[in-house]
């Protein structure tokens, strides 16, 4: 009989082993499943928080692949929305990035009033998955011309609400509850206090707690089911007392008391005496996860023991947010924690003013790391522009992995704030869950549905019927982008140009080829084809829900501008200058020089252009014209080309200026900075205007020109807005903002600074390396002893 005993339990032991063997494959195929295909997230650094109506907003973006934590390469479109306090769109642009990183800006006009403003910064692969890994962020615009009144850090004590977060979510009869508490105004500001209790039905004391100044705390209790028990705050500002809600009978509870310095994370499961008897002969598998790196281990309560101590390597686990969780035999949660892990630390950089130039400060910089990409805001020792919030460290290692982002996460990795490592276990702690859920996960992997865009589209159709088996072709020219691309027409006259990568205001010509790639005249029609795609599970924004507090004690006026005026005395002028009128002045920018012909002057265009800053004439090898800067000379056939127009048709085919002479000219434009184009500016910009009546067959255009409106952005050239006053300039002024720094082989950088009369200023430092190691800086940098 003992025997017989024995075998069955043998069979037993082997059907569980198959059974927890079988959980361990399913859980690593559900996570595997799951996070298969990359994700990628975004985090924006913003020059500064706070800015007057006739500034520019800069920023610089960092997109990082969670599957491999580098910088995502494969990402080109990024989607930026810009709403106003009510919610409505006031700016939409396409944001091209590179190596996982991207800038730009707005030039503030008439659309942005006083008030605040929410940039939402998406990709259309984003939509594919249920969790936001999408960047918000809230600035505020100030009028110059109104008081500016600053927001106090005061909370709204009247609205204080108290929310509870037990370890497993309940708390648990006769063992030691830990328990964390947050304390928040209807803005969702953190309340600090120091002086809150516990007391029992008969008002005695049992425990004490408080918050930081981001509103989290912690108390241990431990819970006695035929209690009850209240909570209470009491001092001058707050005075809350509430019930501390029910005792359960018996439940999990999932503890993880991380402790930095050990090299173990210690992962504690709880229960009391009656769960430990229920809880007998089940087994439980707790998970640790962070996206598909996982670690797992099977726990049961057979030791008669209703605590059930087990420990994690640190160094098999991911830095940032961790997701523990407890399964049954079914792989249902049972209960979840999250935990943060830090192993190495991040790199650092030095800065120094080194030199002064004039009225310039050379700020020398050096970090520890190779290849890295770095943008740099430099703000007065005054500013009132440095709300720093967001991070780049808070953004990939806390907000990616949070269920609701935390909207100021600068505290946390804050190096002067000495408690930092403790504050975001509070933080944690006070979470009810993570942002992936396990039934999210256990469902399948998502649902692939929308495409990772990478440019856009020119689609177009050309009107002349082609013969069957052509073999035409569609030329795309872009002179001052030094784009040429060719596709094929297909039976339908229609023709398409794929992950074209343009900007905004740019230019492009096409013309139809035959086989022996001759123009052919035709008319083309064609359009940019770009989706606009909406972000499909909404911006969440960080928005205000009962009136901000303002501190009347606390405001700034601006200083009008100053008008500069004097009086004349009255003087009678003879003019005896003949004005000459140009007719086409308007199209031109300031920095144009304008030409006018009286018809009597019989140069070519061609020698004219030579005389006037351009190399100009017959190319001796091939026979074709050519039209070149002045730098041709050095810089051989490298050199570059102006956009040519006549009668506002842009020329590619610069043969046909050769015959053309002054007689026949009625005005000449040379715009040497290109600023007089539609186009980017580049090589410069000629417009020759024919005279009335004549002739223009022999330079009639064969393209079609279109000027790109959907596409990429235009480079943000950033300028600083002046100021009227000294004080103004110290409190909203900018001294630099360099957004694209990348690391030489000697791992040093330099920019260059006005002095403005500053003893100190403020740097803020912010990228990430090749290896996915991420920089974010604060630094003060004395500069008054610079001379």
């Amino acid at each position: 009989m003992k025997l017989i005993i024995t075998f069955f339990s043998f069979l037993y032991c082997l059907q569980s082993f198959a059974q927890t063997t079988s959980n361990q494959d399913k859980i690593t195929k559900y996570l595997n499943d799951y996070f298969f295909q990359d994700r990628e997230i975004i985090h924006i650094q913003f020059n500064k928080s706070l800015f007057t109506n006739d500034e520019d907003i800069a920023f610089k973006g960092y997109i990082l692949s969670k599957n491999n934590n580098i910088p995502n390469s494969n990402t080109t479109n990024v989607q930026l929305v810009v709403y106003n306090e009510e919610d409505q769109i006031v700016e939409k642009q396409l944001l091209f990035a590179q190596y996982g990183v991207f800038s730009g800006g707005i030039h503030l006009n008439e659309k942005f009033k006083s008030g605040k403003y929410h940039f939402h910064f998406y990709t259309n692969w984003m939509n594919n998955f249920k969790e936001d890994d999408s960047f918000n962020q809230t600035i505020e615009i100030i009028d110059k011309k109104t008081r500016y009144t600053f927001e106090t850090k005061e909370p709204d004590w009247k609205t204080a609400e108290i929310s509870l977060f037990p370890e497993g979510g309940i708390i648990l009869n006769d063992i030691v509850n830990t328990i964390g508490i947050k304390i928040t105004d209807c803005n969702k500001t953190g309340i600090e206090i120091a002086d809150g209790i516990i007391l029992d039905s008969k008002s005695n004391e049992i425990t004490h707690f408080h918050t930081n100044q981001m509103g989290y705390g912690v108390f241990y209790l431990k819970a006695d089911l035929s209690e009850k028990y209240t909570l209470k705050i009491n001092n001058d500002k707050l005075k809350i007392t509430q019930p501390l809600g029910k005792i359960a009978e018996t439940g999990l509870i999932l503890s993880a008391p991380n402790n930095p310095a050990n090299l173990n994370l210690l992962v504690i499961l709880k229960t009391n005496e009656k769960g430990r008897q229920s809880y007998q002969n089940k087994k439980f598998t707790v998970l640790i996860q962070q996206n598909g790196n996982s670690m797992q281990q099977e726990v049961t309560f057979n030791n008669n023991k209703t605590e059930q101590p087990f420990y994690f390597d640190k160094k098999y686990l991911s830095n940032g947010v961790n997701a523990i969780r407890v399964l049954d035999e079914d792989l249902n949660e049972i209960t979840e924690r999250l935990t943060y892990i830090e192993e190495g630390g991040n790199p650092s950089t030095t800065l120094n003013a080194k030199t002064m130039s004039n009225d310039s400060i050379i700020l020398s910089g050096k970090a520890d790391v190779n290849k890295a990409y770095l943008s740099i805001s430099v703000l007065p020792e005054k500013s009132v522009c440095l709300n720093l919030k967001k991070t780049i460290l808070g953004t990939f290692y806390l907000n990616a992995y949070l269920e609701k982002p935390e909207p100021d996460t600068y505290f946390y990795f804050n190096p002067d704030n000495k408690t930092r490592r403790k504050d975001i276990e509070l933080l944690l702690l006070n979470q009810n869950k993570g942002k992936y859920l396990w039934e999210n996960i256990k469902s399948g992997p998502p649902k692939i549905s929308f495409e990772f865009e990478k440019g856009v589209t020119i689609n177009g159709k050309v009107e002349k019927e082609l013969k069957p088996n052509s073999n035409n072709k569609i030329s795309l020219v872009a002179l001052k982008n030094n784009l040429f691309e060719q596709t094929t027409i297909d039976q339908n006259n229609d023709f398409k140009f794929e992950h074209f990568f343009v900007q905004d205001s740019t230019v492009l010509a096409l013309q139809m080829t035959n086989e022996k790639n001759i123009t052919v005249t035709t008319k083309i029609e064609a359009r940019i084809a770009r989706n606009e795609p909406r972000f499909v599970l909404g911006p969440s924004f960080e928005k205000t829900f009962c009136p901000v507090i303002k501190s009347a004690d606390n405001v700034f006026d601006f200083q009008p501008p100053k008008v500069k005026a004097s009086e004349l005395k009255e003087v009678a002028i003879k003019n005896t200058f003949k004005k000459e009128v140009f007719t086409h002045k308007s199209d031109m920018s300031l920095m144009a020089k304008a030409f006018k012909f009286d018809g009597k002057e019989y140069r070519s265009v061609l020698s004219f252009l030579s005389s006037n800053g351009y190399n100009a004439g017959v190319s001796p090898t091939d026979f074709t014209v050519y039209v070149k800067e002045k730098r041709s000379s050095f810089l051989g056939e490298s050199a570059s080309s102006p956009n040519i127009y006549i009668d506002n048709f842009l020329v590619f085919d610069f043969n046909q200026l050769f015959n053309i002479t002054l007689d026949q000219v009625d005005e000449i434009y040379i715009d040497q900075t290109g600023s007089s184009d539609t186009s980017i500016t580049g090589h410069g910009t000629i417009k020759i205007f024919m005279k009335t009546g004549q002739s223009n067959n022999y330079f009639k255009p064969k393209f079609t020109t279109l000027i790109v409106t959907k596409g990429f952005a235009k480079n943000l050239n950033y300028k600083t807005a002046p100021f009227e006053n000294q004080d103004e300039f110290n409190y909203f002024g900018t001294l630099n903002w360099s957004p694209n720094i990348e690391l030489n082989d000697h791992q040093d950088f330099q920019i260059k600074i006005p002095k403005n009369q500053q003893k100190e200023i403020q740097v803020l430092i912010e990228g990430f390396t090749n290896d996915g190691q991420l920089i974010s800086e604060v630094k003060k940098v004395s500069v008054g002893g610079i001379f």
